[in-house]
C-alpha cells in the first residue's frame, strides 16, 4: 500500500496533467480572485470506510480553475473531460440546466470531479486511493498549480 506521501506526489502529477489539456494561463487555486470567501482548505487526510477503518485514510482537496469565465467554462470542462478520456480514465459526466459535473476514475483508484457553479466558476478536486493512516504526510500539496508548458517534467 503506498504512503500518503507517495499518493500525494501521484496525486498533484494528475492534477498538472489536466492542466495541460486546458488553456495556457490556466491554474488550479485554492483562492479565486473573484471569490474572496470561497476559500478551499488545504487538503484533509480522512477515515477511511466514513470512521469505521481507522488504520486507513485517503486524501482530499479541491481548487478553483483560473483562467474559466463563465462563458467558456463549458469549454473547459469538456477540455477537462476529454483529457481524462483520453488517458482511458471511466468518465461519468452530469449536466443539467444550472449545473455542470463531471468525474473520473484511474484504475488506480484516484478520483476526480470538476463542477461548475450556478454562476459559472469552475472547480476541481482530486481524491487519493488509501494508505496506512500512520505513514508520513509528505509535502502539502500547493495552493496553486500553474499550467505547465508542454513538454515540462
Amino acid at each position: 500500500m503506498p504512503t500518503q506521501a507517495e499518493v500525494r506526489v501521484r496525486l498533484l502529477g494528475h492534477f498538472t496533467e489536466t492542466l495541460r489539456a486546458l488553456p495556457s494561463g490556466s491554474a488550479l487555486v485554492l483562492r479565486h480572485p473573484d471569490l474572496p470567501k470561497a476559500v478551499f482548505h488545504n487538503g484533509v487526510a480522512l477515515s477511511d470506510d466514513y470512521g469505521r477503518d481507522e488504520t486507513r485514510r485517503f486524501f482530499d482537496i479541491a481548487y478553483w480553475v483560473l483562467g474559466a469565465a463563465a462563458e467558456t467554462s463549458e469549454e473547459y470542462l469538456d477540455l477537462t473531460m476529454r483529457s481524462w478520456r483520453d488517458r482511458g480514465w471511466a468518465t461519468e459526466f452530469e449536466a443539467d440546466p444550472s449545473l455542470s459535473a463531471g468525474y473520473a476514475r484511474t484504475a488506480d483508484g484516484y478520483g476526480f470531479a470538476i463542477r461548475r457553479s450556478l454562476n459559472g466558476y469552475l472547480s476541481m478536486a482530486g481524491t487519493t486511493p488509501v494508505f496506512p493512516a500512520d505513514s508520513p504526510e509528505g509535502d502539502p500539496l500547493p495552493g496553486r498549480i500553474d499550467w505547465p508548458a508542454v513538454g515540462s517534467a
